[in-house]
């Protein structure tokens, strides 16, 4: 199963009614050990670069928007895991390393752009985050697109990077496990269901989990409103 979220929308609850509904041997969440205890803690993640910096202020700023807190889904799901006996399974990359490898690769005007990006994302409102949600939701593919034109670095380590080491991670545990349900955000759902191709797929889309009523969904269950933040 997949589980789309936005990480500054808190859907704590639907994480755990999904994760007692399904019981799942493990629960994926998109963190890495870090990142957990950074949560976990409200502690320093030490030396991260300036637009991994902003990006996170950024979130949080959103966050308090929507009255939650960055991470509380993630959080919430771990929580519920081991509520359920389920193994939680840390499925995405390091993030320092990622975004350090990130840094490298960008051009300068990549670099440029992603600063003024994220310095402007301090100031947005919950209303242009919701309409950027509804462009999102009437065309994906255009969306992407669109960020691989302006950010072609940050779209292939920051997005299909990720979900081909995701994907992996979430294939070992379902053969160690048996079964899981991974929490990510909502722009990796299509692309990791791409790479699973599997017929008893269910993907919850964030959509869903506005107004979730668990009757077990048949396998190709899906909604199509998603928002990717980070």
């Amino acid at each position: 199963m997949l589980v789309g979220v936005a990480h500054v929308i808190d859907v704590s609850q639907q994480m755990r009614s999904l994760i007692s509904h399904y019981s799942p041997g493990a629960v994926g969440v998109e963190l890495d050990p870090a990142r957990y205890r950074a949560i976990t803690n409200k502690g320093s993640r030490g030396k991260v670069p300036l637009p991994y910096r902003l990006l996170s202020l950024m979130q949080r700023r959103l966050a308090e928007q929507f009255g939650g807190e960055v991470g509380a889904e993630m959080l919430a799901a771990v929580e519920a895991a081991r509520s359920n006996a389920a193994q939680v399974v840390f499925i995405d990359m390091e993030a320092g390393r990622m975004f350090n490898s990130l840094l490298q690769q960008m051009s300068f005007k990549e670099k440029v752009l992603m600063v003024f990006s994220s310095l402007s994302g301090l100031f947005m409102s919950r209303k242009r985050v919701e309409r950027e949600l509804n462009e999102f939701q009437e065309n994906e593919e255009r969306y992407m697109a669109a960020m691989a034109s302006s950010y072609p670095t940050v779209k292939r380590v920051l997005i299909d990077e990720r979900n081909e080491h995701m994907a992996s991670a979430i294939l070992r545990a379902e053969g160690t496990y048996g079964s899981v349900l991974a929490v990510v955000g909502d722009g990796h759902v299509e692309g990791l269901r791409k790479i699973l191709s599997r017929e008893d797929l269910v993907a919850y889309r964030l959509k869903d989990l506005k107004d979730l009523k668990l009757e077990r969904p048949s396998s190709n269950a899906e909604a199509s409103f998603s928002f990717i933040v980070e």
